[in-house]
């Protein structure tokens, strides 16, 4: 169906307006100055500000139009068609349907990102029935995909380019470094967006530059107290402690994000290889103590299957019947299923090795079940990793045990669920009867159905311990009080596009 544009981007056209007379101009102007603190947050920030897809979010995290201007859900949820508004490329070229589709077909393709191919095995066909209007065809009712097309993965591009460039903002060419010199050691180039005077909605992108840079949480938090920096954003799990303790009250954000952090299990060799061992280790985590422990926060809500509890449409499968029993009963039940394994917590004791990235958040984490675990005869050892080698090696599944974060932009249990499948993961988790389900969900006949399925290889994979989940993770960032727009949400998406910079705190109450 048809959407309007909401309020907050009426107010914030108005707004950008007043805010233009009181400056000589966009040259003048200062940038807003962003740090991200996690790994891979800056290049994210940047594929998000410089492309568009069909829809967009809002700073409220919403579906909104994007290069779509409006569109139409069939009664069935088969069919979705859009009109394609009048828009055009940094270069000037106009969007056209048929960059829509290629956009859309590609993704679908094995060239595709693999976790966006697998949400779009649902789209049976892409085409353009007429000059400015696409339509999507469906195997089974798939809502979340206008919060999938509203992704960077999906950005529309020009013909065969390797990137984007539709969106509020564009990258500002860099001066090539002299060949005399060698590239200097230290942290990452700033990287500068300004504003794209051919977005279709640039009259309301009120600030006209954005200076991008990365550092670690403490670097960052640092440089924001001493007013170096507007905006601290990418926070999860580390950095959280010194952002609450160092960071400025009024300028601290949190959000429950729809993500969870769990522990992967490498299950192609050693003692791992046995149910009764993932199992053991499973039940001995108490969860409702963890989350509050690490993050100082009742919204790290315990996660007892693979899916964060607040995916809307979704309940999960049956969890363990173990679940439910006090803590005492699962560590005797964890020491027998253990010793029937071969070992013996006196005199055979387990060891394992979890990697996790070099924080004192990870190691708080690690801390908040490592007592249970010894007391069923399981001693940790651990290896500390740089944010990058971390991320690198859960990739290449070089780990016993990793600790691993997943955040969805998208409300689906899908992008939980689809890394254990049998092709998608490289630490052995191999479920043939739950790929089936998984692989069944898109030719079920309702959404319900769908959901049902999903459900259902989600308790095969949990009865597997084929990872063990434990919180939903809480995000943070610091925000300028001099910066507006800026809305803490499950999905975690911040655009920079309709953020402005209040020369006065008074002007809006």
């Amino acid at each position: 169906m048809p959407l309007n544009r909401p309020f907050p981007f009426l107010l914030a056209g108005l707004l950008a307006g007043s805010l233009a007379a009181c400056n000589p101009s966009a040259s003048e102007e200062p940038p807003l100055r962003v740090e991200t603190v996690a790994f891979g947050a800056r290049q994210a920030l940047i594929a998000d500000s410089t492309g568009r897809g069909l829809t967009a979010r809002d700073s409220e995290g919403r579906v909104v139009p994007g290069l779509a201007q409006s569109w139409r859900v069939s009664d069935d949820g088969l069919s979705i068609v859009f009109r394609l508004r009048e828009a055009q490329f940094a270069d000037g070229r106009r969007v056209l349907a048929s960059d829509v589709v290629s956009s859309i077909n590609r993704a679908r393709g094995v060239r595709g990102p693999d976790l966006v191919r697998a949400m779009l095995a649902g789209v049976s066909a892409a085409s353009s029935p007429l000059d400015g209007v696409i339509e999507l065809r469906l195997a089974t009712p798939q809502p979340e995909l206008l919060e999938l097309l509203a992704t960077a993965a999906l950005a529309i591009r020009q013909g065969n380019a390797a990137r984007s460039s539709a969106g509020p903002y564009r990258v500002e060419p860099q001066p090539a470094p002299a060949a005399a010199k060698p590239a200097a050691a230290g942290p990452p180039p700033l990287v500068t967006l300004m504003r794209s005077d051919t977005y279709f909605a640039a009259a309301d992108v009120a600030i006209a530059r954005v200076a991008l840079s990365r550092a670690t949480p403490e670097e960052a938090i640092a440089r924001f107290n001493r007013g170096e920096i507007d905006i601290v954003t990418g926070g999860t799990l580390e950095g959280i402690g010194a952002a609450r303790v160092l960071g400025r009250r009024d300028a601290l954000k949190l959000e429950q994000q729809r993500g969870v952090i769990l522990l992967l299990i490498n299950q192609k060799s050693g003692p791992l290889k046995d149910l009764r061992v993932r199992t053991a280790l499973s039940m001995a985590v108490d969860r409702g103590a963890i989350g509050p422990a690490a993050f100082g926060s009742a919204a790290a809500a315990a996660v007892p299957g693979l899916t964060p509890l607040s995916l809307k449409g979704y309940t999960q499968g049956p969890v363990p019947d173990w679940a439910a029993w006090p803590l005492v009963q699962r560590l005797e039940e964890a020491r027998r299923l253990l010793l029937e394994a071969g070992h013996d917590p006196l005199d055979k004791r387990l060891k394992v090795q979890i990697a996790i990235p070099d924080s004192p958040e990870a190691q708080r984490l690690v801390d908040g079940f490592a007592d249970e675990w010894a007391a069923i005869g399981v001693d940790i050892l651990l290896a500390r990793r740089t944010p990058e080698f971390h991320a690198e090696a859960v990739q290449k599944a070089d780990f016993e045990i990793a600790l691993a974060t997943r955040i969805a932009p998208v409300d689906s249990p899908l992008p939980f669920l689809q890394p254990f499948t049998c092709a998608a993961n490289r630490h052995g988790a191999c479920l043939p009867e739950a790929d089936a389900l998984l692989a069944a969900s898109w030719k079920a006949p309702t959404l319900a159905d769908r959901m049902a399925a999903l459900a259902a290889a989600e308790r095969l994979w949990t009865a597997d311990s084929v990872a063990i989940a434990l919180v939903q993770p809480v995000g943070w960032s610091l925000v300028s009080p001099q910066i507006a727009g800026w809305t803490p949400n499950p999905s975690g998406v911040h655009p920079l596009h309709p953020l402005l910079r209040l020369p006065d705190r008074k002007l809006i109450r």
